[in-house]
């Protein structure tokens, strides 16, 4: 972020902070123009902010933001506990079925895993899981990458998964259960039709059965985890 922001440390000063500052300037502006002295030479008090606390805190969806924090916590504490490495361990021994049952696996994984956190968070935590996954088992790391992508937008049966879910169930005419038997039929739909498109034009679109030279040790690595963390904020936004 560029602007003001330069007067303060690296990264101290995000989007979120002018965010947050427009927000806090609306207890600050006045509803009306200030007129300090009355007609009959009182003063009179100061006009109320066009928005008050009171209002706010009445009508706020505070359990939204527990909810989608909380995703984002969980999100945080697989990378930090080390989740994140033992599930690409066990991916590893992946290589012993067919290469459309892996993206099968792993959008059904990703799939679940999405109804729990936000989609960036989960394409951060396997992208680069499943590009090292693709250069051990000599498998194109777009094979499993793209559709990887894809899954964790099939976030469609718990209010925790996307930030859509969260608005349409604080409306109070779902609850929990209805989201999920309608969304569960929609994420067996979605990763059925995913893995028929990647195995059919995707394939042919990216030569996806093909090992790329620069996916090797020589060639660098599939992707760095920084262009990966580009690529899924693009692709899931």
């Amino acid at each position: 972020m560029k602007g003001w922001a330069v007067i303060f440390e690296e990264n101290y000063v995000r989007d979120a902070t002018a965010a947050m500052f427009i927000a806090f300037s609306l207890f600050v502006f006045p509803s009306r123009m200030p007129r300090i002295f009355a007609p009959d030479g009182s003063v009179n008090k100061p006009p109320p902010g066009l928005l008050q606390f009171k209002t706010m805190s009445q009508r706020f969806p505070w359990h939204l933001v527990v909810l989608l924090g909380s995703g984002f916590a969980l999100a945080e504490a697989c990378k930090v506990s080390g989740l994140s490495k033992w599930v690409g361990a066990q991916l590893a021994n992946l290589d012993a079925i067919p290469s459309y049952a892996i993206v099968m696996c792993v959008c059904i994984m990703i799939t679940t895993f999405t109804e729990f956190t936000s989609n960036v968070a989960t394409a951060t935590i396997f992208l680069p899981i499943l590009a090292s996954l693709g250069e051990e088992i000599k498998v194109h790391p777009w094979y499993l990458m793209l559709p990887a992508t894809i899954s964790c937008s099939f976030a469609f049966m718990l209010p925790v998964a996307t930030p859509p879910n969260a608005i349409v169930f604080a409306g109070g005419h779902l609850k929990v259960k209805d989201m999920a038997k309608a969304g569960f039929g929609m994420n067996i739909l979605a990763v059925t039709v995913l893995v028929i498109c990647v195995n059919t034009y995707g394939v042919a679109m990216f030569d996806l059965h093909t090992f790329p030279d620069w996916a090797g040790p020589a060639g660098g690595g599939a992707m760095s985890s920084g262009n990966v963390t580009v690529v899924c904020r693009n692709v899931t936004s």
